[in-house]
């Protein structure tokens, strides 16, 4: 109870308020209800009764008018008294008023316990209105990392897109090499056994060189000893015998040492021949084996594709190139002060003019010397890239 009494101070006011008021009206009602003071002037009193009363018997008094004077006048001199009508009529007049008080100030509680209410009612709004916004605020904010999260993701896709694009390009070119090294590796080995089996052939045909030389040598060695034995054997004989047996051995020797010499001669060049012919192979599958290497590393980079910064320097010096031909073709006219062209020039693959436009300003003299100086250069520098020959060429001449 007092905790509701301290939570309403202005209800506990107004009740203190109401019975001091009916402390007043009471203290007031005991007022107006003393004797009056006898040395008041006398006054006549009227008793009204209330309509359709039934009129009182008359008294004896009534009867006795001279009674009733003398009565009357010793009632005159006690002080007047109020009606019960009167204070009937106070009263409920009192209460009247005690009863509006009271109605007023319920009226009052019940204003401000309305007041109250609406205010409790506007806070709820309010903070069912924030609890809205922060709700909305969060949706929003919720919906916005969803789509950054989403972005960043399409984003990790593309990416993920572009590195696998970019392993499997350099997978293939990885692969291409390989195979190439392979192949140029395979070659290595089939010169190089080539090599080894010519090596091994002179080798041989050196060994056996050597080994007929010995046998000749032997041979000659011992059909001497053989000759000298029987040289020996018939030096009983006539000398004049001995000496046609000699010189006609001298001169079979003489033969066939020419014959052996010049056999041996003819087999040497032979395998000179032979060996020359195997270097020649030997130099031309290098020389081959080189050009597979040079191919395989164009094709490689022909595959990698060049970069922008190549391409782009391969551009510049193909232009200047093409510039310098032109410029060393052009006879230039002797009058040709304030004249110029602009020359627009494509190049096919094979070094040929694939088209060509002139913008002349000037006479037909230095007009034609210009085409002539155009169609003269052909053929054209190659570029280094393919990809150039769809560039086309501004050049301008004065």
């Amino acid at each position: 109870m007092f905790k509701e009494i301290r939570n309403k101070p202005q209800a506990l006011l107004w009740a203190i308020l109401l019975h001091v008021f009916i402390v007043l009206i009471l203290l007031l009602s005991f007022k107006l209800t003393e004797r009056p003071d006898t040395s008041s002037s006398n006054v006549p009193v009227q008793v009204v009764t209330p309509d359709g009363a039934d009129s009182p018997e008359p008294t004896e008094q009534e009867q006795d008018p001279a009674r009733t004077a003398l009565t009357a006048k010793e009632k005159d001199t006690s002080p007047p008294q109020p009606s019960e009508q009167e204070l009937a009529a106070e009263q409920a007049r009192q209460q009247q008023q005690a009863e509006e008080e009271a109605a007023q100030q319920k009226a009052t509680l019940a204003a401000e316990a309305e007041r109250k209410a609406a205010l409790a009612e506007q806070q709820k709004a309010a903070a069912d209105k924030a609890k809205a916004a922060a709700r909305a605020e969060a949706a929003t904010d919720k919906a916005k990392a969803t789509a950054r999260a989403e972005a960043a993701a399409e984003e990790r896709a593309k990416a993920e897109a572009r590195r696998r694009a970019e392993a499997r390009a350099e997978t293939r070119r990885q692969t291409l090499a390989e195979e190439k090294r392979q192949q140029l590796e395979a070659e290595r080995k089939k010169t190089q056994a080539a090599k080894a089996k010519a090596d091994a052939a002179a080798k041989e045909l050196a060994e056996k060189k050597a080994r007929e030389k010995a046998a000749a040598k032997a041979k000659a060695a011992a059909e001497a000893k053989a000759e000298a034995k029987a040289k020996a054997a018939t030096e009983a004989k006539a000398e004049a015998k001995a000496k046609a047996l000699a010189e006609a051995k001298a001169a079979a020797e003489a033969e066939a040492k020419a014959k052996s010499e010049a056999l041996a001669r003819k087999k040497a060049a032979e395998e000179e021949a032979k060996l020359a012919a195997d270097r020649e192979r030997w130099k031309a599958a290098e020389a081959k084996r080189k050009a597979a290497e040079e191919e395989a590393r164009r094709a490689a980079a022909a595959a990698a594709g060049p970069s922008a910064r190549d391409l782009s320097s391969a551009r510049a010096d193909w232009k200047a190139a093409v510039n310098r031909k032109i410029r060393g073709n052009w006879n230039k006219p002797s009058e040709r002060f304030g004249m110029s062209a602009t020359i627009r020039l494509g190049i096919s693959s094979s070094g040929g003019i694939r088209r060509f436009s002139l913008s002349c300003n000037g006479s037909p003299a230095f007009c034609e010397s210009i085409k002539n100086a155009v169609h003269g250069a052909a053929p054209f520098p190659r570029p280094r890239y393919e990809e150039l020959y769809g560039d086309t060429h501004v050049i301008t001449m004065d």
